[in-house]
């Protein structure tokens, strides 16, 4: 098996939780720049950089929409298995529950309430057999819309992708996944990763493979981070906006990883200053 299952993932069910780092006088920028750090500038439109709110809700409630299919069957060739997805609060408390339909191809749908900060939360998708996988957003979601696809793995899967890069996963840790986006919700190339500050942790993708020799993302934007310490993390992506600038800070999220499941995260160009 090709080792693609850490980052199918990457685009989940749900649309959640907004930029959550403090506001700062100057945006961040990653000093020392790790070895191997692209020269070139991020591939990607980032006009809302830095000026990304979402729009304002209509309403106290919310649609969150998608596909969930099995990694084995990505283009659902046959009909999926059923999957739950369940969307909780940042607190943990489920805001709602649905289930994918497998005669739809695995399309997903959760009505979820909302303030005026939207949703903001994350989604859990699981079904018998398959690691529980969790999503969230850097930017909320205010407004009813698509948000991609989740393609869910066994835990067998994982250890055969793992195995395919050299790796073998430590059952008591946890894996993430995730893909930095632009304003039009493309994955950008020339993006480095870090988790809790680290920048040397991180897989990127050429095309749907992981690349163990990459150093920044490829034009998808994907990366996936294997045997992650369980509990909050935060994330970040950094990229050149100029040619010959420093890596500013394009996007993070703080999230979570739990023993044995996956986290994906979508990470937005970041709403504000921070």
């Amino acid at each position: 098996m090709r080792a693609t299952v850490f980052l199918f993932a990457a685009l989940l069910v749900a649309c959640p939780p907004a930029d959550d780092d403090d506001a700062t006088d100057e945006v961040e920028v990653l000093d020392p720049e790790p070895a191997g750090a692209p020269a070139g500038v991020v591939d990607g439109r980032l006009t809302c950089l830095g000026d990304n709110a979402p729009p304002a809700p209509v309403g106290n409630a919310v649609e969150l929409t998608g596909y969930v299919r099995a990694l084995v069957d990505p283009t659902a060739d046959e009909e999926p298995p059923v999957f739950e997805v369940e969307a909780f609060s940042p607190g943990g408390s489920s805001l709602g529950t649905s289930f994918s339909n497998p005669g739809n191809d695995g399309r997903a749908a959760v009505t979820v309430p909302i303030d005026e900060g939207g949703f903001d939360g994350y989604v859990v998708v699981s079904s018998d057999g398959y690691v529980d996988l969790r999503f969230q957003s850097s930017r909320a979601t205010t407004t009813t819309d698509f948000s991609g696809w989740a393609w869910a793995a066994t835990t067998e899967e994982l250890d055969e992708a793992a195995e395919a890069i050299g790796l073998v996963l430590d059952p008591d840790l946890g894996v993430l996944i995730g893909a930095a986006h632009d304003c039009d919700a493309f994955g950008m190339e020339n993006v480095v990763i870090t988790v809790e500050g680290d920048a040397d942790v991180a897989y990127y993708v050429e095309g749907f493979d992981v690349a163990a020799d990459r150093s920044y993302s490829a034009i998808s934007g994907r990366f996936a981070v294997p045997d992650v310490e369980p509990g909050d993390v935060v994330i970040k992506a950094f990229g050149r906006l100029e040619s010959g600038g420093p890596l500013t800070l394009l996007s993070s999220i703080h999230t979570a990883v739990e023993v044995g499941g996956m986290t994906a995260v979508a990470l937005e160009p970041r709403v504000a200053l921070q």
